[in-house]
């Protein structure tokens, strides 16, 4: 069963078919989290649905801005090659524009509405990338974990057959030297 790109992640517990969690495996864990995200109880949905969430301000949200911000502008993800991008696309149609005979402040507004559309367009495709590919190792680490689980049970269950193989042997020499006579 498939995971929406919608929905949160769910706990992870053992594959399906496990009896306990693969031996590497001490307790289920949450292979990715998002802030804020945690699985609802249907208990909880229907007084989280009567309660209505603030939104916050547009100050709020400048005054959530630091300075230290602009100078880790290359550690978010997808951030480089979306202005690369962009700055791509404004230069291109901004001397375009320019040599095709517009003027300068013509010429400059074209490079700055491509430069913008540019970026945001690569900035989605590129988040879109990332969804799919969490959603895939997701289904990686499922089927990695299904698949350790099996072989643990297939190694219990050859270890057990060698055991009872073993003390059969056993029963079968130990019948082989009791001796067919009896002194009492």
């Amino acid at each position: 069963m498939a995971q929406n790109d919608n929905e949160p992640p769910r706990l992870r517990g053992p594959p399906p078919g496990a009896t306990e969690p693969p031996e590497h495996v001490k307790k289920p864990q949450i292979y990715e989290i998002f802030p804020g995200s945690k699985p609802k109880d249907p208990a909880e949905e229907s007084t989280d649905e009567q309660k209505s969430p603030s939104q916050p301000s547009i100050t709020e949200g400048i005054q959530s801005i630091k300075p230290n911000d602009f100078f880790n502008v290359h550690q978010i993800p997808c951030a480089r090659q979306s202005l690369l991008t962009g700055i791509g696309a404004g230069a291109v149609v901004g001397m375009g524009r320019f040599v095709a005979g517009g003027r300068i402040p013509k010429a400059t507004n074209w490079a700055f509405w491509s430069f913008f559309i540019g970026s945001i367009g690569q900035w989605e495709y590129c988040r879109a990338q990332r969804a799919n590919e969490k959603a895939a190792v997701a289904r990686i680490v499922q089927v990695m974990d299904k698949k350790q689980a099996e072989k643990k049970t297939q190694a219990e269950e050859a270890a057990r057959l060698r055991k009872e193989q073993m003390e059969e042997k056993i029963r079968q020499e130990a019948a082989a030297k009791k001796s067919w006579y009896k002194f009492w």
